[in-house]
């Protein structure tokens, strides 16, 4: 068994909707279908959300979190509903391209994925993806370092921000993201863009360049993707 196989991971899939066929509210209602067995039915996936790309509103990102790696995913993608979902949107033509996807373990003590206070089940939620590539290890853990007192004020001073963590790539993104394997994927949710905005700005955030150049950190962003949620799926559960 490998580390992949029974370790807490995300994927990421975007996928646009073929507008000749299908609107995206349509490809969304079908889509929740598979949502719901998925918490209904799969207590190993942890989340599993719709987000529209914010720059391309007929691309829809689906959000992914599997308890136990890929077992977990083994799980979900042999449910009958997972083949029904497949077999509805082949036979309607709903769907135009996979414009990309890619996965990514989490550190281990880096960051939180949920608020449990808060529901999971919202829409307008703003997702922010980075990908972050360093020169070497010692420097990733540098910024780790760096990160851990930033990431715990945020999470007792940011009620708003829900998710704020991060993982490592297990492999290169398969298309358009310039991702390779071991480069850092960032995420940030927010229930709205003004509590985004409001974490962008704030003074602890902003002088996170500053102490990162003070230790030498040459940190190298390589993407950045930003969606917002429907309301379908969860981005965690309650």
């Amino acid at each position: 068994m490998s580390d992949l196989d029974n370790t807490s991971m995300t994927a990421m899939v975007e996928y646009e909707v073929r507008s000749q066929t299908t609107h995206v509210d349509e490809w969304l209602m079908e889509w929740n279908k598979r949502a719901q067995d998925a918490h209904d039915e799969e207590p190993e996936t942890s989340a599993y959300a719709a987000a529209i790309n914010v720059d391309a509103p007929n691309q829809v990102l689906v959000f992914e979190r599997y308890d136990h790696g890929l077992q977990s995913l083994e799980k979900h993608v042999t449910r009958p509903a997972h083949a029904t979902l497949t077999d509805t949107m082949g036979a309607r033509n709903m769907t135009r391209r996979r414009v990309m996807s890619t996965r990514f373990v989490d550190i281990p003590d880096f960051g939180w994925w949920a608020r449990s206070e808060r529901s999971g089940q919202r829409a307008g939620a703003i997702i922010v993806i980075l990908g972050f590539r360093f020169a070497s290890t010692t420097e990733r853990q540098a910024y780790q370092e760096v990160m851990a007192e930033f990431i715990a004020y945020c999470r007792a001073n940011e009620p708003d921000t829900l998710i704020y963590s991060g993982g490592l790539a297990v492999s290169d993104a398969d298309r358009e993201l310039e991702l390779g394997a071991g480069d850092m994927v960032f995420v940030t949710a927010c229930v709205d863009g003004k509590a985004l905005q409001q974490h962008a700005d704030d003074p602890e955030h902003l002088a996170l360049s500053e102490k990162m150049n003070a230790v030498g950190i040459d940190l190298v962003p390589t993407f950045m993707r930003t969606y917002r949620t429907t309301g379908d799926g969860y981005l965690w559960r309650n």
